[in-house]
């Protein structure tokens, strides 16, 4: 069953050569480390495409790069422009709502949308990239949502299309960190589509002759 994707939005930058006059930005604008929002935007993407979500909620804040003009760009907004005018998705599938510029901000606007919705919380599975799902999930917990799937956006690109794993690891800039990344990512894909099968030795392991080096 599709599940409603919950998607955390990520800092935007404008970019003229877009048809929605927006891009996802290389920095995070709090501590200026890379953030790979376009991994998250094309996540939410194919999750419409590939028929994993019925449809996508945003929640986030302004965009604190550019909190002198007006009118103001709430980054949800922007992402659902994005969504639409660059990636063709249904308009009626995709809602924004502006909130505080912060996770824990983001995840009250989704308890309150899962409260109203009267649906189960299992129908619904919140969306980020995977190194930021542990975070988000301890502030889904703190607002009882434990029953709230969770689903890295690089796992959706993987469930549509597994082919990309290789780019997703040169994305992430090479190396044995990247390329583990990206195999967690595929093994929830796996898990997405049922066909998840466990990899590692299922035979006792001596954990002291490990420790002793014997092993």
């Amino acid at each position: 069953m599709p599940h409603i994707i919950l998607g955390l939005a990520f800092d935007i930058e404008r970019d003229q050569s877009t048809a929605s006059g927006y891009r996802p930005a290389e920095y995070d604008l709090g501590v200026g480390l890379s953030l790979f929002g376009d991994l998250r935007l094309h996540g939410f993407a194919v999750a419409i495409q590939s028929g994993l979500a019925e449809r996508i909620i945003l929640a986030g804040g302004d965009e604190g790069r550019y909190k002198e003009e007006q009118p103001i760009i709430n980054r949800a907004e922007a992402i659902k422009a994005m969504l639409e005018a660059d990636f063709g998705i249904d308009p009626n599938l995709v809602t924004a709502f502006p909130s505080r510029s912060n996770t824990g901000g983001n995840i009250a606007i989704f308890a309150r949308e899962i409260e109203s919705s009267g649906r189960q919380q299992s129908d619904f599975a919140l969306m980020t990239n995977l190194y930021h799902l542990p975070r988000a999930s301890i502030d889904m917990a703190a607002k009882g949502l434990l029953g709230v799937n969770a689903i890295a956006a690089e796992a959706a690109l993987l469930y549509a299309n597994p082919a990309c794993k290789e780019a997703i690891i040169r994305r992430l800039g090479e190396g044995s960190l990247a390329e583990r990344y990206a195999e967690e990512a595929a093994g929830i894909a796996d898990k997405l589509r049922g066909t998840y099968k466990p990899r590692t030795d299922v035979a006792p392991v001596d954990i002291g002759a490990i420790v002793a080096g014997n092993a």
